[in-house]
């Protein structure tokens, strides 16, 4: 056993260190997660580009589809390249 002047002794030199190591702790985890959601919405926004909404008419989808026999994905896709310009869509299917 320990007598209480070595009580005193020990006490003298851990004077509350397990409470400072709490409260130190507690500090670095919230600093962590701080730096950690910050990354995580730039990771987020910056992850999604935004494009330009393109308006396609449907009359300009159906004629072209008819016309050129062509399945409605590839003509979608040329009227979204063309930024929804038929001319240009049609001229480019065909090859000019």
């Amino acid at each position: 056993m320990t007598t209480p002047e070595e009580e005193k002794q020990v006490d003298k030199h851990n004077w509350g260190s397990d409470e400072l190591s709490k409260v130190s702790d507690t500090q670095e985890e919230r600093e962590d997660t701080k730096m950690s959601a910050a990354a995580l919405d730039k990771m987020i926004s910056s992850a999604v580009p935004t494009r330009p909404k393109i308006n396609i008419k449907r009359e300009d989808l159906l004629m072209i589809m008819n016309e050129l026999e062509l399945p409605e994905a590839t003509v979608r896709s040329k009227l979204i390249e063309t930024n929804g310009d038929a001319r240009a869509a049609l001229r480019s299917l065909i090859g000019f």
